[in-house]
């Protein structure tokens, strides 16, 4: 039986209606808002940015909203309350401490090419890199594009060559001063080495004290390491899927208590702290894991010859995928092993005013209006026009 007209475009446009959700995602217990909280479903992924808000949008019904350490939920697009509350995981863990010789973590280490792609694929990506300096926001930086990479894990001992790490870039916002107030300038990471910071999960075993801590039911295992010494303390953990050993997090944290002083003529700088925090996930058709997200933080302390003045530059590098294991082209345009700031993309206003990856944060906004007023006569680069 044929449909009337009507009918048909009334039954194209339910199928396709889209639903938007936005608001702000906090702790439960403390009320404080939390960053990198996935909000996704079959189709589409965002995240909660550093205020926790988000902005999704689906032609589902429904969407998911999870981050590690806390209960996952399910929730619909009918909501009332812009502010969702998240429960941290009550975890039943019966402790051990790591003694044999043939240690979990070399089974780890062992199965990563079992459990992870050693074939060359392509993802799509989004990274946002924000610096400060004496806790005033200085540069910011949202990127789009697309990878195309020999490996997920980089091997130093191999050669590449220019087209084993690909870099299509696809959309760019970026705005920064040009130098801090004593002239220096606080080189961003490349894409490359992003990639390559953030796969780096091992340690060296033998030199810390480990724990192991069983949980959910026995199906995952946290291993928690940490080294202390004069110079340095380290600290982190992974997450293990103990049906296959396969990583699913990662974080390490580095103190560095007594490190010293490089110099670059008149610049004096040391690095004082280090953070990286990675999230695995495992592609249903593929069977194996792929770095879904993950971010980097550090600290570099700067001064003079004579230390009569210190500045302080903390970066936060965070980097998100989709598409992983896709099909479709990348097109060199960019310079994988360059400075970030230093890349060169048309901003695209209309793409930037409705995308939903990451909002951006009061303080952001604040920035960008600061900077770009005549008045306060900054020098700064952008690809940003009014």
């Amino acid at each position: 039986m044929k449909l009337p007209l009507l009918s048909l475009l009334f039954f194209t446009f339910c199928v396709n209606a889209q639903h938007t959700l936005s608001g702000i995602i906090v702790d439960s217990a403390d009320k404080t808002p939390l960053e990198f909280v996935g909000i996704y479903n079959s189709q589409d992924h965002t995240m909660t940015n550093a205020d926790g808000r988000f902005l999704f949008s689906s032609t589902l019904d429904s969407a998911i909203i999870y981050t590690p350490s806390y209960e996952k939920i399910k929730i619909g697009f009918n909501i009332l309350n812009d502010t969702i509350f998240l429960e941290k995981s009550t975890l039943e863990l019966d402790e051990v401490v790591v003694t044999n010789k043939k240690s979990l973590l070399k089974e780890v280490y062992e199965s990563l090419n079992t459990n992870y792609s050693s074939e060359p694929y392509k993802e799509k990506f989004m990274l946002r890199a924000i610096s400060k300096y004496n806790g005033e926001m200085h540069r910011i930086e949202d990127i789009t594009g697309k990878l195309s990479i020999k490996n997920i894990f980089t091997d130093d001992t191999i050669k590449e060559s220019k087209k084993d790490f690909i870099v299509e870039l696809t959309n760019m916002r970026k705005l920064g001063l040009k130098t801090d107030n004593k002239n220096a300038y606080l080189v961003f990471p490349s894409i490359k080495s992003l990639k390559k910071d953030l796969t780096d999960i091992r340690i060296t075993e033998s030199k810390y004290d480990i724990t192991e801590y069983k949980f959910n039911n026995g199906e995952n295992t946290k291993v928690e390491f940490n080294k202390n010494s004069d110079s340095t303390d380290i600290k982190g953990y992974y997450i293990l899927e103990n049906s296959n050993l396969a990583v699913k997090e990662f974080k390490i944290e580095l103190f560095f208590k007594k490190s010293k002083f490089n110099n670059n003529k008149w610049l004096f700088y040391k690095t004082n702290y280090i953070n990286r925090h990675v999230f695995f996930k495992k592609d249903s058709k593929k069977g194996l894991y792929y770095l879904n997200s993950g971010n980097i933080k550090f600290s570099v302390i700067t001064t003079d010859q004579e230390k009569s003045y210190e500045g302080k530059h903390d970066l936060n590098v965070i980097l998100t995928t989709s598409d992983n294991f896709g099909n479709f082209k990348v097109a060199k345009n960019a310079n994988a092993s360059k400075d970030l700031f230093k890349l060169d993309y048309p901003y695209n206003p209309s793409y930037w005013n409705e995308q939903n990856q990451l909002l951006l944060t009061d303080e952001m906004t604040a920035f960008i209006e600061k900077v770009q007023d005549p008045a306060n006569n900054f020098k700064f680069s952008s690809n940003i026009r009014n």
